[in-house]
């Protein structure tokens, strides 16, 4: 007999120390990484082995105190030892407990489930406990050794139970639809059953809700830049010398393509992938791109799934069904069988960030299960966050360029539009007269175009014009934004939501009026303008599990010639029909209070206005501002990344920021 130690998945913040258990002779297969149900005071809980160890190690009266393991949850170790060391690190990089890291790495719920177990009288013999992710399983047949005997025997009478039981012979389980496809009717599977010479049983089938087949369409010829990069990264796949490499390239100069070829190796050498990417929304094109060239290896990973979808997905790549996992960030704790390439597509975007305790950051988690599987780690973007881009040019990563478009088309022209004078004249509207002439153009000419404002709903904040009181959220003191759809105001921190007031709460005065404008406001104005018809891409239009995906679809088929979004639409779409980017209050966030507000207005109006132009049609992009002297806007004009981040670099080094030792813990 021995025991283990257990860290309690329960959300108490200040369960820090693991807890010992005894094991009893039926579970003496348990080891570290196992998930397994434990006594914890009162209840049974959830819990992770972290440690096996003697007996013999504890004192006596140590040992008379233990409780033993109630049962495991499973049928093999979930957290293998690259998982569980992650899990280790985890905890102490983020100052978290054990077992908060560990629960990263189980997918929907851990909650657990007991049920009750009787006999035929109904007394209560034990209780068994289970997962709450449910398997989904469909009937299946199986051929008996009986069946096979009667195989070689041959029939001629029963010719359809001979060719079905041929059939059966070539697997383990088929299901009725399986059986079909060998044009085997259910009547005669139901026959060999009865005859003893199949049998049936139940067989687990894995959720996909990317079952739809991609043609592969024709194969890029790469560029010299594509092709130099390729080498370089597949050689460190072959090597497994986990090398980290930053793929900066321009907006179109075919970074994906670099990432199918290089994950076309690791599959080829018998590994795993792992791609992140930072938003839902990304993930429909990418998977059509993926599915294209690798098929069924493809499993996805996002926020939309199900909790027993998400299940499945796990499940694929723990016991290597898949080859290749497209997710969030969360993906990143995804458990694999054999892992060879890790890719970060976007790596600049502060989604990958976790807001929520633990805060992990999955750049540095992936950068952690890189060093212990050997796998190399790709960093794409065409604006690197300003760390990447410093370990670049120190030496630390390998510096990756593609200084071209893919096509060879060139990068669109970009005009910065001063919205002090559209007010001077008389321009009240949201939209400059530049920026309506070019949309009422390019929609008359069959083009399409993209319009870029980072913030949704309809009005930003209900003001009362007497005391200038804002309606505010009462739990985060935060103003409330007015959406039309529903006309109600709502909390884009925490939800909450709350009627139009009809008087002011502080004056009573009755002249509320709303203030500022959001994605809804602008999509009326939009649709104003003659020939234009407009999709709208936000958070309240994309609720639905696949309403990213639809919405794309629709406009990449040219039903509509206008999408108007947040950053959601700016940045990884490639629809060659976009022949204009507009992008409204372009610096609205470059006096907010971060330093890195400067980086991230530079990332994103430079990925937005990367949209046009990358198609056979040159594109054109309209900036519209207030503060137009602004360095960081005529720098995202031009593209020049390395320009901003020299500037910007100094500026942090007086800061003493450029080492990003100190305070990298908060990323």
């Amino acid at each position: 007999m021995f025991c283990v130690d257990v860290a309690i998945n329960l959300p108490v913040k200040s369960l820090f120390k693991q807890f010992t258990y005894a094991v009893p002779v039926e579970l003496n297969f348990l080891d570290s990484g196992w998930r397994v149900v434990v006594p914890f005071g009162a209840q049974k809980v959830e819990g992770f082995v972290v440690r096996r160890r003697e007996l013999a190690e504890l004192t006596q009266a140590a040992q008379e105190k233990l409780k033993n393991v109630e049962a495991a949850l499973g049928d093999r170790a979930w957290f293998g030892e690259e998982m569980l060391h992650t899990a280790k690190w985890l905890a102490d990089y983020y100052m978290c407990s054990l077992a908060e890291a560990m629960r990263l790495f189980v997918p929907g719920k851990t909650s657990i489930k007991r049920q009750a177990v009787k006999d035929e009288k109904g007394k209560l013999l034990y209780y068994a406990y289970e997962e709450r992710l449910k398997e989904k399983t469909v009937l299946a047949y199986k051929i008996t050794e009986a069946g096979r005997a009667a195989l070689a025997v041959g029939d001629n009478r029963a010719k359809a139970q001979m060719a079905a039981l041929a059939v059966l012979s070539e697997g383990e389980w088929f299901t009725a639809n399986d059986l079909l496809e060998y044009k085997v009717s259910a009547a005669t599977a139901r026959t060999l059953v009865q005859k003893g010479l199949a049998e049936v049983g139940q067989k687990r089938i894995l959720r996909n809700s990317y079952v739809n087949p991609q043609k592969r369409g024709e194969l890029f010829t790469l560029t010299d830049e594509q092709a130099i990069a390729l080498e370089k990264i597949n050689a460190s796949i072959s090597q497994r010398d986990g090398k980290t490499f930053l793929l900066q390239g321009i907006t179109g100069s075919g970074k994906t393509e670099v990432y199918i070829r290089a994950a076309a190796q690791a599959v080829e050498d018998g590994k795993q992938v792992l791609m992140l990417v930072p938003e839902i929304a990304l993930t429909a094109q990418l998977v059509k791109r993926f599915k294209a060239w690798f098929g069924d290896e493809v499993a996805v990973a996002h926020s939309k799934l199900s909790q027993n979808e998400r299940g499945d997905v796990w499940y694929k790549m723990h016991t290597h069904q898949a080859n290749i996992l497209i997710g969030v960030r969360s993906a990143v704790f995804a458990p694999f069988e054999n892992l060879g390439l890790i890719i970060i597509d976007e790596e600049h975007e502060t989604s990958y960030k976790q807001d929520e305790r633990p805060n992990y950051h999955a750049r540095n988690v992936a950068l952690e299960r890189a060093r212990l599987t050997g796998a190399p780690l790709i960093l794409g973007s065409a604006t690197p966050d300003l760390e990447s881009y410093h370990k670049a040019i120190t030496g630390e990563y390998e510096h990756l360029r593609l200084t071209k478009r893919a096509t060879g088309s060139e990068l669109p022209t970009v005009e910065i539009v001063d919205m002090r004078k559209e007010l001077a004249e008389r321009n009240f509207s949201v939209l400059s007269r530049k920026l309506k002439q070019a949309l009422v153009t390019t929609a008359s000419e069959g083009e399409q175009a993209i319009v870029l404002l980072n913030r949704r709903g309809y009005s930003t904040f209900v003001m009362c014009r007497d005391c200038g009181t804002s309606i505010t959220c009462p739990h985060c003191a935060v103003a409330l934004v007015y959406h039309s759809a529903g006309e109600a105001m709502r909390c884009h921190y925490c939800g909450n939501t709350a009627e139009i007031p009809t008087e002011c709460p502080t004056c009573h005065s009755r002249r509320i009026k709303f203030f500022g404008t959001g994605t809804q406001k602008a999509e009326a104005e939009l649709m104003e303008l003659p020939e234009v018809k407009v999709l709208r891409m936000d958070q309240d239009s994309t609720a639905q599990k696949f309403a990213h995906a639809d919405i794309l679809s629709s406009f990449a088929r040219g039903e509509r010639n206008v999408l108007i979004g947040t950053q959601m639409v700016a940045k990884g779409h490639d629809i060659p029909n976009v022949t204009l980017v507009g992008v409204l209050s372009a610096d609205s966030a470059l006096n907010l209070p971060d330093y890195r507000a400067s980086e991230r207005t530079f990332s994103l109006l430079t990925q937005a206005a990367g949209r046009a132009g990358r198609g056979d049609k040159p594109g054109k992009v309209i900036f519209q501002a207030y503060d137009v002297e602004n360095k960081v806007l005529e720098q995202a004009a031009r593209q020049d990344y390395d320009s901003f981040a020299a500037d910007e670099l100094k500026a942090r080094e007086m800061f003493f920021y450029v080492g990003y030792k100190w305070y990298r813990i908060f990323r």
